[in-house]
């Protein structure tokens, strides 16, 4: 009997109940008594912990995969993050969100989600995994669970981190919050980077993004530590430095080809974008104005990777939070907008080039990357590049000239002037914050579509300029000119969970609204 083919179903079945609950004892009731499978024989192959390591690498960047659906992809990030950090603009939706007056249904969608089936089934893989004894799984799935709830707490701020996956407990303060990350990073790293050194691979049969290959987790682990040491340097530049550094020492170092991207592949998977725009109400979402006038200005070869052409087979963007009777001029066979490539398939993590422009911005302050600034950041453009297949890259690398365009959509309806004129060249006379502005105008494009992360670093960097939404519909509390800063908790929690509702204001150290700013988030404004 094929004991690890029979198993993997049983897994699946298994975890189609255990998922939302995140109940261990249902987990071995199931796969014991049920089944008449032994603990011994879970254990074998990793069968235990299979179906658990996928919930954890889904759980990541949510799409459609039987759990959730594309509308949920939208509601936590669609209209959230990739609109508010200009990549996209809702064509049929409430433009209200998209101006700042949040609607509760849709962002506390991230809250539910990342807790239950991310923090949730971390709990119960732990607990499985500490049961059978097997200490490297579990190392990789606390970078999962990093890379998941550190999504979360960049949304919200505070969160109940250190206790259990339950919805129901204190939060823990955000630098807190950050140095679990760290300190679980660090663990798993040291752990994992023992059996890469061996060469054995973990729950390859399972696993969906590198197949079991140790050497390239603990990679991904390294760069996921540099990203967020990077997130705090204006909070704790000591802590940040020393994260950093570690990353970059580490003798399996960071991600540095494409061949290393985090990215799932799993069979019939595309972007959540994709049915968003083709699907749904006749498009939903559109290219956003910011797009339009980085990638026009700067003639950008991957614009047409990144975007289909509109109607007149030129990129066209639209203005976010523009009103309910401007949506129909969008979508008309002659000002229909330009929407997300279809033939997007891949949900990536983290890209080689966000990892080349990460080690720029430390190089640029001082600290140990490997290398000079200028490198990574022509390193990162020429990763973008290759990622999505454009051609051209050391001709658009020595661009001094291109800026971002003025914005003037195709139907008549709406002008900008241009945000920046930052341009693409590296010139080592440029002060140090231009040369920021570089590394996070380039790095925002490279990061495309992964909007959580583009949203964070727009703030943390105030990189690129964007367009404000055409309407503030904040009543004043976001300021226009700085933008979105946070999400709020989610209302039911004030119910729910009051007490670990007036921790989670008490640890924000403002009112629980959307202009106030994260801890990590203490760049100053220019303005």
């Amino acid at each position: 009997m094929d004991m690890k083919n029979i198993m993997k179903g049983i897994i699946t079945a298994a975890m189609a109940v255990v998922t939302l609950a995140s109940c261990t004892k249902n987990f071995e009731q199931i796969s014991k008594n049920e089944f008449g499978v032994s603990k011994e024989e879970m254990a074998q192959d990793g069968l235990a912990l299979g179906g658990m390591l996928q919930q954890l690498e889904r759980s990541v960047i949510i799409y459609r995969d039987g759990t959730y659906l594309d509308s949920d992809y939208q509601i936590m990030y669609n209209l959230c993050a990739e609109t508010w950090v200009g990549y996209m603009a809702p064509t049929l939706s409430d433009g209200h969100h998209a101006g700042w007056d949040l609607n509760d249904a849709w962002h506390r969608r991230m809250f539910v989600v990342k807790n239950e089936y991310g923090l949730g089934g971390y709990n119960s893989f732990a607990t499985s995994a500490e049961e059978l004894g097997m200490v490297n799984e579990l190392a990789l799935a606390k970078v999962l669970k990093v890379a998941t709830m550190h999504q979360l707490a960049d949304y919200y701020g505070p969160i109940a981190y250190s206790h259990t996956g339950s919805l129901t407990n204190l939060y823990d303060p955000l630098d807190k919050v950050y140095e679990q990350f760290f300190t679980e990073l660090d663990e798993s790293i040291e752990t994992l980077e023992k059996v890469a050194a061996t060469g054995a691979k973990l729950l390859e049969d399972y696993d969906l993004v590198y197949g079991g290959d140790t050497a390239k987790w603990v990679q991904f682990a390294n760069s996921l530590r540099l990203r967020l040491a990077m997130r705090v340097r204006f909070a704790n530049p000591t802590l940040a430095r020393e994260e950093a550094e570690k990353s970059i020492s580490s003798p399996f170092g960071v991600i540095e080809s494409n061949s290393g991207n985090a990215v799932i592949a799993e069979a019939g998977v595309r972007h959540p974008l994709y049915t968003i725009n083709v699907e749904f109400n006749d498009a939903d979402t559109q290219m956003g104005a910011t797009m339009d006038v980085y990638l026009n200005g700067y003639n950008d070869p991957r614009m047409f990777k990144i975007a289909k052409p509109a109607g007149d087979g030129k990129l066209h963007g639209v203005r976010s939070a523009i009103s309910p009777s401007a949506w129909t001029s969008y979508k008309n066979a002659a000002g229909k907008v330009s929407a997300p490539n279809g033939e997007i398939y891949k949900i990536c993590w983290m890209n080689a080039a966000e990892v080349a422009f990460l080690r720029a911005e430390g190089a640029l302050v001082g600290w140990n990357m490997g290398g000079a600034a200028k490198d990574f950041y022509e390193q990162g453009i020429k990763l973008s590049f290759e990622e999505w297949g454009a051609e051209g890259a050391a001709a658009y690398i020595a661009n001094n000239t291109a800026k971002p365009a003025d914005f003037k959509d195709n139907v008549g309806r709406a002008k900008a002037s241009a945000p920046s004129t930052v341009t693409i060249a590296w010139n080592e006379s440029d002060d140090n914050e231009l040369k920021l502005e570089k590394i996070g105008t380039q790095k925002w494009i490279a990061l495309f579509p992964n909007g959580a992360e583009a949203w964070a670093e727009y703030r943390r960097l105030h990189y690129p300029v964007i367009l404000p939404p055409v309407n503030n519909y904040s009543d004043g509390v976001v300021n226009t000119n700085q933008g979105i800063r946070r999400v709020t908790y989610p209302v039911s929690e004030q119910t729910d969970n009051p007490d670990g509702y007036a921790s989670g204001v008490a640890a924000l150290g403002g009112p629980d609204n959307p202009g106030t700013r994260l801890w990590w988030d203490q760049k100053p404004f220019n303005e």
